[in-house]
């Protein structure tokens, strides 16, 4: 009985010394195992975003307006009948236009179509310049190579009527210019010098046609000293000239409708 007891005992005190050797372990296991500490948790204060607002400007729009081709200037030369019978040019009225424009565009036409005269109410189509620049000198004919070029060009353009006209300005794509400037065309057929030299010189030009606005010189070979000029009331000379060999006497006219078959010019000695 005695022996069963004892037993009894060893195997109760076994199984009590592997549970404290397993509580031992346990507690060992534990103590050499480092402690995992989380992270703390940190909150992110959202940052707004900063948001750059663009703002497009758009341009105004320009108010300058595109150039546009003008007339510059507009003078306007008169051969009367009287004056264009001297020229061979027939018993009518002559109206030369000298036009300056300034040409912006190469849309912007300047042919003669697009030209007219104004008249009082009326409104006169022009055509291209052909009758005084038969003269060669002083006037210039239309020229279409310059109706198609840019910057400041001059039109020449003529009109032609049996009656006068009180021509006052020119008319370019419906915009009216007053012409600023209006001269006469005088005609001289020969120039006759008399007094200390008789001699017969040829009139301006192969018309003998010129404007009031221009002169013309004559030579003539005078023996030393000085002479006096004289000339009809409506011809400007020099008073006085010097001779000694070829002199040039300049001959200007009144702005007047001047026709000579023979413009008489003396010369004498002075005193």
């Amino acid at each position: 009985m005695s022996a069963v007891v004892n037993y009894a005992i060893a195997i109760a005190a076994a199984i009590l010394i592997a549970a404290a050797a397993s509580l031992v372990y346990v507690l060992y296991y534990h103590a050499q195992t480092p402690t995992s500490t989380a992270p703390p948790l940190t909150t992110s204060k959202p940052t707004p975003s900063s948001t750059t607002q663009t703002t497009t400007t758009t341009p105004a729009a320009s108010t300058t307006p595109p150039p546009q081709t003008k007339v510059l200037s507009a003078a306007l030369y008169v051969a009367t009948p009287d004056v264009a019978a001297c020229a061979g040019l027939g018993n009518q009225y002559i109206y030369y236009f000298n036009i300056t424009v300034q040409r912006a565009r190469l849309e912007d036409p300047v042919s003669i179509y697009v030209f007219k005269a104004r008249a009082g109410n009326a409104t006169y189509n022009l055509t291209s310049a052909s009758y005084l620049p038969l003269n060669k000198e002083y006037f210039e004919p239309y020229n279409f190579s310059v109706s198609q070029q840019l910057g400041v060009l001059h039109i020449y353009l003529e009109f032609y009527s049996q009656k006068p006209l009180d021509i006052s300005s020119v008319v370019y794509r419906n915009n009216e210019y007053r012409i600023e400037r209006v001269s006469y065309v005088a005609c001289v057929k020969s120039v006759e010098l008399r007094g200390v030299v008789n001699k017969t010189l040829p009139g301006p030009g192969r018309l003998n046609l010129i404007p009031a606005d221009r002169t013309y010189v004559i030579k003539v070979d005078l023996p030393p000293g000085r002479y006096v000029v004289s000339a009809p009331p409506d011809v400007v000379v020099p008073s006085v000239v010097d001779g000694g060999g070829l002199a040039a006497i300049p001959i200007g006219f009144l702005n007047k409708p001047l026709a000579y078959n023979k413009l008489n010019i003396t010369l004498t000695k002075a005193q």
